[in-house]
C-alpha cells in the first residue's frame, strides 16, 4: 500500500538530535528521512481554555484565558518488519549498545541485523548512557550523552504542513487480526507548528513510500506457560488465537512549568509501565485460564511473527514479542450467541525475578521485550 491516506497526506517520525545535558524541548525539529505506512490520523492542537467574567456581567464569560497548549497525535499504521525499529525504540526506551561482547543491533548475516528493546524506567533525557549500557572506552561515548526517546512528528496534509515537536510515546498498540496487523501510536508533544521550515510538503513530496513487507496475522505464532528459569517454552504452550493484541501505556505526565509557559515542561512517568497482551481463543476446550486466573500462575509468554520475506537467504524478517514474567488478570468465558464458548484472556507484565528460560539475553529484568530482525544496520538511540 501506498504511504498516504487521503488524497496525498503523507506523515513521518524522525528520532531528535542526541543532546549531552538534559535538555527539553529540541533546539529544532529533526528532517525526516521516511514516511510511514499510514492508515489514520488523530491530531489535537491541546489548547485548554477557561473562562472569565465578573459579577457585573452575569450572563457569562467575558473573555477566555489559554491556560496550557499540550498538543497530541494518534497514529495508526499498518504494521511493517523494517523502519518502524525508532517507534519501537522511542516507545519501550532503551536497546543496549552490546550485550556481553555482541554490538547491537547484532550482526546474523550479511545485511541481517537483530535489534533487542527493552523496557527503561524513565524516557526523558534526564537519563545518561553510561559504561554499563555496553559502550567501550573511549570515542563510544561522549561526555554526559543522555538517551533521547523523542522525535518530530510531522504530517503534509497538502494545506499545510503539520509539524509536533518534541514527540514522547504515551503509548502503543499492536493489533493482529486475519483482516491485517496495525501499529498505534499515541504521541504527546511539546508544541504543534504549520509553518515550519524542516518538514515542508515540498520536502515530504520527496520521500518514497516504502516496499517492505507487512506483518501478517498469518505469520503469527503464540506460546504461554508456566513461568521457568530452566525449562523454555515449547510446542505444547502454543496457543491458537482468532485476535492478539499488545498494549504499552508509558504513563507519561507533564504540566506547563515557568520556563515553557504554556507549553509542557518534559514528560515524566507518573507510575510504572504497563504491557498487556490480550488474545481470544475460539473454543473453550478446558478450564485452563480461568484456573490461572483464579490461581495467580507465574507465566511466560511470547508471540512471534515471522515473514515469508526473507533479508537475505535463509533470514526471514521477524518481529517478536516477549512477556518474561506475566500474570492472567482476565479469564472471561465467552457465550453470547449462537456459537460455542470461546475464552477473552489479558496477561500483564511483571518485573521478572530472574530470566526466563529460552529468551533473548538483556540486560535487565524487564516485563516487556520487542525483538526485530531487518535490514536496519543502526542503533535507534545512537
Amino acid at each position: 500500500m501506498a504511504e498516504t491516506i487521503g488524497i496525498g497526506i503523507r506523515a513521518g517520525f524522525e528520532r531528535e538530535a542526541i543532546v549531552t545535558t538534559s535538555t527539553w524541548p529540541a533546539a529544532a525539529a529533526a528532517a525526516l528521512t521516511a514516511l510511514l505506512p499510514l492508515l489514520d490520523i488523530a491530531a489535537n492542537d491541546g489548547v485548554e481554555k477557561a473562562g472569565t467574567g465578573s459579577v457585573e456581567t452575569g450572563l457569562g464569560p467575558t473573555g477566555f484565558d489559554v491556560l496550557s497548549v499540550m498538543p497530541t497525535a494518534t497514529v495508526s499504521m499498518k504494521a511493517r518488519y523494517q523502519g518502524l525499529e525508532p517507534l519501537w525504540a522511542c516507545a519501550l526506551g532503551y536497546m543496549a549498545k552490546r550485550i556481553g561482547a555482541t554490538v547491537m543491533p547484532e550482526t546474523l548475516a550479511a545485511g541481517v541485523f537483530r535489534h533487542l528493546l527493552e523496557l527503561d524506567a524513565s524516557l526523558s533525557t534526564a537519563a545518561g548512557w553510561t559504561l554499563a549500557d555496553g559502550f567501550q572506552v573511549g570515542t563510544e561515548l561522549l561526555v554526559g550523552q543522555r538517551r533521547v526517546r523523542r522525535g518530530t512528528f510531522a504530517v503534509d496534509f497538502q494545506v499545510s504542513g503539520w509539524e509536533w515537536l518534541s514527540s514522547m510515546i504515551q503509548a502503543v498498540t499492536l493489533q493482529s487480526e486475519p483482516g491485517g496487523t496495525t501499529l498505534t501510536v499515541e504521541l504527546v508533544a511539546y508544541s504543534l507548528s504549520r509553518s515550519s521550515a524542516v518538514n515542508t510538503s515540498a520536502t515530504m513530496l520527496k520521500l518514497l513510500p516504502s516496499t517492505l513487507p507487512t506483518v501478517l496475522f498469518t505469520d503469527l505464532a503464540v506460546r504461554v506457560g508456566a513461568y521457568s528459569a530452566v525449562t523454555p517454552l515449547g510446542s505444547g504452550d502454543a496457543v491458537l488465537c482468532t485476535t492478539w493484541t499488545l498494549r504499552l501505556e508509558n504513563n507519561l505526565v507533564a504540566a506547563p512549568g515557568p520556563r515553557t509557559g504554556t507549553a509542557p515542561e518534559e514528560y515524566e512517568r507518573e507510575g510504572a509501565p504497563r504491557a498487556t497482551v490480550t488474545f481470544v481463543v475460539s473454543r473453550h476446550t478446558a478450564d485452563l485460564w480461568q484456573t490461572r486466573w483464579s490461581s495467580n500462575t507465574l507465566l511466560m509468554a511470547d508471540a512471534k511473527f515471522t515473514s515469508p520475506s526473507e533479508v537475505a537467504a535463509g533470514q526471514p524478517y521477524k518481529l517478536n514479542v516477549y512477556l518474561p514474567s506475566c500474570r492472567v488478570t482476565n479469564g472471561q468465558l465467552n457465550t453470547s450467541g449462537p456459537r460455542l464458548p470461546s475464552d477473552t484472556v489479558q496477561l500483564v507484565g511483571v518485573v521478572p525475578t530472574a530470566a526466563a528460560a529460552g529468551f533473548p539475553t538483556m540486560i535487565g529484568l524487564s516485563p516487556l521485550a520487542i525483538e526485530v530482525v531487518s535490514g536496519t544496520s543502526t542503533h535507534p538511540l545512537l
